[in-house]
């Protein structure tokens, strides 16, 4: 029999808006700042690239493309992290379980600092070797070269700024973790201004400004842990270093994670055959890594579309999850990836039509560069609108703790077709081949994505109606 404080605490529990709220009102509240927060973190790499690629042109572009895949890494640890401990705090909340909850948000921030240490140290330390594995030509290694080893400093501060948020939203502050993001960007845009004209630092002054920036939203991420997280108490024990904790955590995050990192893989790839390809065309190496960075991180703004709907989703799919409403797990994802569909829709046709407009904000070049890049967004982005089921199923199995699903739909993109067709279809098609790798494998995904989704979505409805039956 339940004593007083236990009834108590299950009413308490039973009226929570993750549980009663209607699904509608909640991925509004929940969306919209998620959504907010992915933009402005792809600010970050956006307003860096405008200003490189408007001082610099071609080499300047060139440079943050081949640095790019170690920022692609930060993401997916910082993914991981965040998505881990925010989804394993939700599940713990959903039944009851406070103590291992804040265990959950300690190891998060525990394994936010061990991964940023971990990409921060190679990077400082074998700076050249890194960046000519990444395609970098001896052309733009003077302009990578300071770019990498300033930005690796920031990685921790990066790691806790782009992580934290996930545990603030989910602790129902979804406005503070905006800000937290919004703050730090609109200090990225401001230092990078001062430090790239004013002071005339050049390419080191917009990684000047992103270490600063990052450490700024840092900053406000451990300022709400110490003094205003308020789904329940923490304490200094709840961060003692714990790796059987961080196991979890990681296991739990490890399906986006897994997502962005092969993306890193895939970004290596891909710079390295345009490089070899690049330089058996009219194009030339460095153009063609310049248009691929910039569509890059044109791209990351189509990226934290999914990302951050799916981050809005995934503290009403992972607590109703613990709760046992599996109905309500299945509306939220139906609406959510729905919407995903349609907005890759409208990206798909901003692709097509304004591909030269697009890299023109990114600072000036040639005809053969303005050539490439309508044929890097038209042919390499083909199915883009599909390419939004990666993160946003990914991220829904993430949400039940469901790794192995999440896993395998990354891994049928990024490991099991695009690195074989960067290899086959470039021998048979040149440069081109190298473009048509990306929408080959972005079926291959969608095919695969979709059939699992369909198939969890019978689960979830049987599993509801078994819980009505008893």
């Amino acid at each position: 029999m339940m004593n007083k404080s236990e009834t108590v605490d299950n009413k308490k529990r039973a009226v929570s808006p993750l549980e009663s709220e209607k699904i509608e009102k909640l991925l509004v509240s929940f969306c919209i700042p998620a959504l907010a927060s992915s933009l402005v973190t792809s600010v970050y790499n956006i307003v860096d690239q405008l200003f490189i690629g408007n001082l610099l042109g071609v080499v300047g572009n060139a440079a943050t493309s081949v640095v790019f895949p170690v920022v692609t890494l930060i993401s997916a640890l910082s993914l991981m992290c965040g998505v881990g401990s925010s989804n394993a705090m939700n599940i713990h909340r959903g039944h009851g379980d406070k103590k291992q909850a804040a265990l959950c948000v300690g190891g998060g921030f525990g394994l936010m600092v061990i991964g940023g240490l971990i990409v921060t140290i190679p990077m400082l330390v074998w700076t050249r070797q890194l960046l000519g594995f990444f395609g970098c030509t001896e052309t733009v290694m003077p302009y990578a070269l300071p770019y990498a080893r300033i930005i690796a400093l920031s990685f921790v501060f990066a790691m806790i700024g782009a992580a934290g948020p996930f545990i603030i939203r989910a602790d129902g502050a979804p406005n503070y973790a905006l800000a937290c993001i919004v703050v730090g960007s609109g200090a990225n845009v401001l230092m990078d201004g001062l430090f790239i004209y004013g002071f005339g630092w050049g390419i080191r002054g917009a990684a000047w400004a992103t270490f600063f920036a990052e450490g700024i939203s840092a900053a406000m991420v451990v300022w709400y842990m110490m003094k205003r997280f308020q789904s329940f108490s923490l304490s200094g024990k709840d961060f003692k270093p714990d790796f059987k904790n961080y196991g979890r955590m990681a296991a739990i995050g490890a399906g986006p994670a897994f997502n962005f990192a092969t993306q890193a893989m895939v970004q290596v790839f891909l710079n390295n055959a345009l490089k070899t390809y690049g330089a058996q065309s009219i194009y030339g190496s460095d153009v063609c890594l310049a248009v691929a960075g910039v569509a890059g991180k044109v791209n990351t703004f189509a990226v934290a579309i999914v990302v951050g709907l799916t981050n809005g989703l995934q503290p009403i799919s992972s607590y109703n999850f613990g709760r046992k409403n599996y109905g309500r797990v299945a509306e939220a994802a139906k609406k959510v990836v729905s919407l995903v569909l349609v907005l890759g829709l409208l990206v798909f046709a901003a692709y097509q039509l304004f591909p030269r407009q697009i890299v023109g904000f990114f600072g000036g070049g040639d005809a053969r560069y303005y050539e490439f890049s309508g044929y890097f967004f038209r042919i390499f982005y083909l199915l883009i609108a599909l390419f939004g089921l990666q993160s946003s199923v990914a991220g829904f199995f993430s949400s039940q703790g469901k790794v192995k699903q999440s896993i395998t739909i990354s891994l049928v993109r990024q490991v099991l077709f695009f690195p074989p067709m960067l290899i086959l279809l470039p021998r048979l098609f040149g440069l081109m081949g190298v473009l048509w790798a990306g929408p080959v494998s972005d079926l291959a995904m969608a095919i695969v994505a979709g059939s699992l989704f369909i198939r969890e979505l019978k689960k979830l409805k049987n599993m509801e109606e078994d819980k009505l039956k008893h």
